[in-house]
Parts: C-alpha cells; structure tokens; sequence
C-alpha cells in the first residue's frame, strides 16, 4: 500500500450570487500550486466538461477493495491545465485538458501537480455555473472563506492506495503512448452510436464495437450483434487491405455522450484487440479525454495484454534523471527533442520518456502527441514492487524475438444461435455466432502446443507439455509456451462478423417493447 497525504485548508468551494460566482478547488497543501482566473470564454462547455470529469470518478457504485480513491489530480502548466481521475471501478480515465486562454488569469501562477478536494457535493454544485454570471475559478492550497454553516475547516487524510491501483494509473499513460491506428469522426455519428446503444438493449452476446478499415473507404463502425453498421463520414484512414479492430465494454462511452453535441471533432485512439482505447472530444478551449480498458470488467491494473505491448528499457539512471530533469525545466517535450538533447536514439530517448510515465513523472499529452512533466507523488515509488520481473513474460519475449514461434494451424470453432434481438424498429431475428479460435503450434523446446481463445482474444484452454504448466495448468496463468503462441497468432485471429439475418420465417416480427428492460453487461 502506498500512502498519500491530502492536506487541505478548507474543502473545495462553489458559491454563487445573482451577478458571480467562485468556483474553489482546494489544493493539497503539501504540494500547492496557485491558479487564478476569471472564466472570459468557453464557461459552458467547462461546465460539461468538469461534470463529465465527475461522472467519470463518481458514476460508478463498484469501489476497488476498501474504498480508496485519490481525489481529482490537477497539473498547472504555463500553458495547460490538466484534470486527471481514475473511475472506481478502474475501468475508465478522465483527462480534461484545457487552455488557459479561456481565462482572464489574476496574481501570480504557481505550477506544479496535486491533489484538490473534489466531492460529490461539488460535482453536482457545478450544474449551477451559468454564462449570465462572472466567474471566478480557483485553484490553492490556502483554503476558502466559506459562508456554508458546518462546511467545515482545515481536514487532513490519509488514503492508503493498493498498489495495484497505483499500478495501474500510471500504465495507462504508456497505454496513450503506444502506437496505433487514429480515426478522426464526426461527434454526430459517434453520438448515434451511443444513442442507439443507449435506446436498444442487447439481452446476448456479441457486444463489441467493431471499426471495419476498407481500402478507399470511410471507416465503418458496427455495432454486435445486429450488425448495425454507422458509417463515419470523412473518417479516412490509410490502410491498404482490409482491417478490422474490436473493442468491448462500450457502454462506458456514455461518460462522454452530453459532450458529443457540442463537440468540433473526435479524435478515436485504438491500439488494437482487447486493448485499451482512448476519445479525445475536441470542445472551444479544451480537450477531454477518455480512456477505457480493454473491457468494463478488466481494471487498468489487469491489462495483461496491454503488458506485453510495452517496451521495457531506460534503464541507464544517468540517462533517466538527465531526461527528468531536462523535461521539468522544459514542461513539454517530445521523443525527437529529447533524442537531440541527450545524443541517443529515438528508441532510446522513448523508452526514456515511458520509464518516466511509469515512474509517475510524466504524463503523454494526446493532444500533442509529446511528453509533459507531472509529478504524481511527493516521493519516489518503490519500482521493484510496483512492476516486480515477470520471468515467463521475459522468457516469452525471447521466444518472439528470436523466431522460436511457429502456429501450426488457426481455426474458428462457431456455434450458431437464433436470436430475437430489439431495434428501433422492432424485433428483429438473427443468427449469432459465437467463435472461438483453436490455435496449435510450437514454442521453444516445446513441440506441441495449443491454445483456445475466445472472440475477445481471452485465453480459454491450453495444453503444453513443460513443467510449469504440469505443476500449475492454467491456475497461475498461462506458461511462457503458450503466452507465445497466444500474441504470434493475433494476425491470424480475424474479427469476423458475428451475427447474419435468420432465414425468414413468415411470421411478423414483434413490436420491440418500450419499457427499457434488458441489461447489457459488456
């Protein structure tokens, strides 16, 4: 467990008189920053947007083992601020970006990272920001003056965060980092997706979200299992075959549904299968963006996938604090930059940049797609038992480099069920296909390897014969063998579709019903 100290003055503040009001975000006075600044442009949408960034922290019943959550973490850059939390769930991350530019700043400006007491009471007070009043917005750590009776005054506490939450906040900024594939949508369409999710339940599986990349084409969202397509106008892409990545847990898109209507653009990050994505919504003045997992029941701290992605490296400690240091003074830089700075590659100077991300002392801007400094903690993070050696993911990344991997075969395993499914329409009948992959072939030394694994890139079943998996099968995780052959056979494993219209059966179908029953648990 790791503990965090949260000092403050006074709790956060929102007052409010015919002509003005203040909006006082109490900084942790252990590490203070000072912003000050009258609202002159753009207040409405920092108004959705800072309740968007509450849905996110408080929307969400499922608290991770005892509670513990760390309030709100605010960057103050000379020239962003940053809004930073975590769900408690630990399924999604909100990150609002905003210019200061759209205030008319007062004294002086303090950067720096902290905490600010941002309670529930707070997240709804903000509905009452209004354009007809001036508006103070406040970020210190010397406390408010506060008319409230019984609000309270100077409070101290003391959250002790698991270090699997803390994990895996700070994996999820080498997460934004990773490469990709960018699409560029309008608001609309990506609106009439969440809408029709939001209006049409889905009782079945397959629930994925499904971007489907034809050449010369725009990109294609369906939506399982109706296979309801929503094509996104002016959404290009540079691929030359045909591609296609799935994602789950779209339901978490709805955090983002009251910005959509006012937004100028979306910028959609996916990294692939299963693995996480990120939405940046463009609005006048500010970013926000939000980050979900692979799937709404996967936490960041279990993206297993997402580990054997990342790149390890910046190990050399000269390097690594030359690099802190050097991005510090700077606030924002990027890989080329860095790389320049310190007379390495760009390899070496990105490896740097992530090791920071991970150490808590550096957060990747999406919207720059550089680097900026952040200080997360008052002190240094215990690495060792934050990331501790994985020796089978080292021992498989070994098997992958050198070429010791060879799949047999790949081949889908379908079960085909008749499904009556609700559309805006009416009742509609279809024949879901559930797929899962059976995927034999060879790893190291072992010679007979298989695996089979779920339409969501899940690991089901396996069988090989070393001694791990002898003494342990499945109940400690998958060996060495077979997390090789389950990332070498990620091309083979294609995103098919997963429904097709059943046979007419000249009976009319249902009405669909109005009374919004049905649950969707992707």
């Amino acid at each position: 467990m790791i503990p965090v100290m949260v000092d403050y003055a006074s709790p956060s503040v929102f007052e409010s008189t015919r002509n003005s009001a203040i909006v006082g975000l109490a900084a942790n006075a252990r590490r203070p920053v000072r912003f000050h600044g009258r609202v002159v442009q753009n207040l409405f949408t920092l108004r959705i947007a800072l309740r968007a960034l509450g849905e996110v922290i408080w929307s969400d019943d499922a608290w991770f083992g005892d509670g513990a959550i760390l309030d709100p973490v605010v960057t103050v850059h000379p020239d962003r601020l940053f809004f930073e939390a975590f769900s408690q769930d630990q399924s999604a991350y909100g990150l609002l970006i905003v210019d200061p530019a759209i205030f008319e700043t007062e004294g002086d400006l303090r950067t720096g990272t902290t905490n600010v007491d941002f309670t529930a009471w707070l997240w709804a007070a903000l509905g009452e920001m209004r354009s007809s009043r001036q508006t103070w917005f406040r970020v210190e750590a010397g406390g408010f003056e506060v008319r409230t009776v019984g609000a309270g005054g100077r409070f101290e506490q003391k959250v002790e965060l698991p270090d699997a939450w803390v994990r895996g906040f700070l994996q999820l900024q080498g997460a934004m980092a990773l490469p990709g594939t960018r699409v560029r949508c309008r608001p609309v369409d990506l609106l009439a997706a969440i809408r029709y999710l939001r209006f049409t339940k889905a009782r079945v599986s397959p629930r994925a979200l499904r971007y489907e990349f034809e050449p010369d084409r725009p990109v294609c969202l369906v939506l399982e299992p109706w296979e309801h397509p929503i094509t996104l106008r002016d959404a290009n892409h540079n691929y030359t075959e045909p591609r296609t990545i799935r994602t789950w847990g779209r339901r978490r898109l709805r955090l983002i549904e009251p910005l959509l209507p006012f937004a100028e653009s979306v910028d959609i990050y996916l990294k692939g299968r299963a693995l996480p994505s990120f939405y940046a919504v463009k609005l006048a003045g500010m970013t926000f963006v939000l980050g979900l997992t692979g799937w709404s029941s996967q936490k960041w701290t279990e993206t297993a996938s997402f580990d054997l992605s990342t790149r390890g490296g910046g190990d050399d400690p000269g390097q690594l604090a030359r690099a802190g240091d050097w991005l510090a003074a700077r606030y924002v830089a990027g890989i080329d930059e860095l790389s320049a700075e310190l007379g390495i590659t760009k390899e070496a100077a990105a490896r740097l940049l992530e090791r920071l991300c991970r150490q808590g002392k550096a957060v990747f801007d999406v919207e720059s797609r550089r680097f900026r400094h952040r200080e997360l903690f008052e002190s240094p993070i215990d690495e060792a038992k934050l990331y501790p050696p994985d020796v089978r993911r080292e021992r498989m990344q070994v098997l992958l480099d050198q070429e010791r991997v060879h799949v047999k075969s790949a081949l889908p395993r379908e079960t085909v069920k008749t499904k009556k499914l609700k559309t805006p329409d009416g009742t509609r009948t279809r024949q879901v296909i559930y797929r899962d992959w059976q995927i034999s072939g060879s790893a190291g030394d072992q010679k007979a390897v298989e695996i089979v694994v779920n339409d969501e890139g899940r690991l089901l079943f396996g069988t090989c014969g070393c001694a791990f998996f002898n003494d342990n099968l499945l109940n400690e995780g998958p060996c060495e063998h077979l997390a090789a052959l389950l990332a070498a056979s990620a091309p083979l494993r294609k995103d098919l579709p997963t429904s097709e219209a059943a046979p007419e059966t000249g009976r009319p179908a249902k009405p669909a019903s109005s009374d919004g029953e049905g649950n969707e648990s992707s």
